[in-house]
C-alpha cells in the first residue's frame, strides 16, 4: 500500500492543525538504501522529521550555531561522498522550510581513510534553529514514551529502551535509545534546546547508552557555539 503524506501549501497545513495533526514530511531517501546505511540514517532523518514545528526563539533563549568538529572521539572525519551529501541536501529540502534553519550539518567520522556512510563509525546531524521544547523534541526525535517500552519511527523502524540523560552544562535535553537495524541494535542519542537540536549514531553498535550520551555531551561542547 503506498503510504500518503500532506500536500505541500498554507490550506494542507491549516486542515492538518485543525484535525489535531502535525505535519509529516514526505518519504525520506534513506528508504533505497539497504544494510548498514540503513542503521546509520534511520535513526538521524526519520527521528529529526518528528521534532515539533519551530516558533521564533526568544531574547532570552541563548542563540548557538552547530559547527562539527573536524575530528571527534580520536576519529576524523570521513572523505565526502554522495550518499553523505545526498543526505544533507535531501534533508535540509524536506524540512528547511518547517524549522528555518539557521544552518544543517552532516558529518561522519570513521577510521583514517575512510569514506562515506558504508565506512563510518559515527553518525551526526546537527541543526541549528528554533526549538520550542527541548524536553519533547529530543524525545520525540525517537519515537517518544510507550507505557509498553516499545515504540517506532514514522517508517516502522521498532524503537526499545528509551531514556533521558543529563544533558550536561549547555542544557536542554538528552534522549538516547536502541533503533532495530536488521540483526542488530543501532544506539542513537538526540539532544535539543533552545536553538540546536541533533543526533549521534553509533555505527558500530557496541557503545552502551550511558557511554553514547556522554559522547554526546562531548560533542555538543564541541560544535554548538555561541552566535
Amino acid at each position: 500500500m503506498t503510504e500518503e503524506h500532506p500536500q505541500s501549501g498554507v490550506d494542507s497545513l491549516r486542515a492538518i492543525w485543525a484535525a489535531g495533526q502535525e505535519p509529516q514530511p514526505p518519504v525520506p531517501w534513506y528508504r533505497r538504501l539497504t544494510g548498514k546505511q540503513i542503521g546509520l540514517t534511520v535513526g538521524t532523518v526519520a527521528a529529526l522529521g518528528l521534532v515539533v514545528l519551530g516558533v521564533a526563539a526568544t531574547s532570552e533563549v541563548e542563540q548557538r550555531r552547530i559547527a562539527m568538529p573536524a575530528e571527534f572521539a580520536g576519529l576524523p572525519r570521513v572523505a565526502e561522498a554522495q550518499d553523505l551529501a545526498q543526505l544533507h541536501a535531501q534533508w535540509e529540502a524536506e524540512n528547511a522550510k518547517r524549522y528555518v534553519p539557521r544552518n544543517i550539518e552532516v558529518v561522519a567520522y570513521g577510521q583514517p581513510g575512510a569514506t562515506g556512510l558504508e565506512e563510518a563509525e559515527l553518525l551526526a546531524i546537527g541543526l541549528s534553529g528554533s526549538v520550542p521544547d527541548a524536553a519533547e523534541a529530543a524525545t520525540r526525535m525517537l519515537g517518544g514514551y510507550s507505557p509498553a517500552g516499545v515504540s517506532t519511527l514514522r517508517d516502522g523502524t521498532e524503537v526499545t529502551d528509551l531514556q533521558t540523560f543529563d544533558p550536561g552544562p549547555l542544557g536542554g535535553a538528552i534522549a538516547c535509545a536502541r533503533l532495530q537495524d536488521t540483526d542488530r541494535e543501532l544506539p542513537v542519542c538526540a539532544w535539543a534546546d533552545g536553538s540546536t537540536l541533533g543526533s549521534l549514531t553509533d555505527g558500530t553498535a557496541t557503545l552502551t547508552l550511558e557511554a553514547l550520551a556522554a559522547r554526546t555531551r562531548e560533542l555538543r561542547a564541541q560544535a554548538e557555539h555561541r552566535v
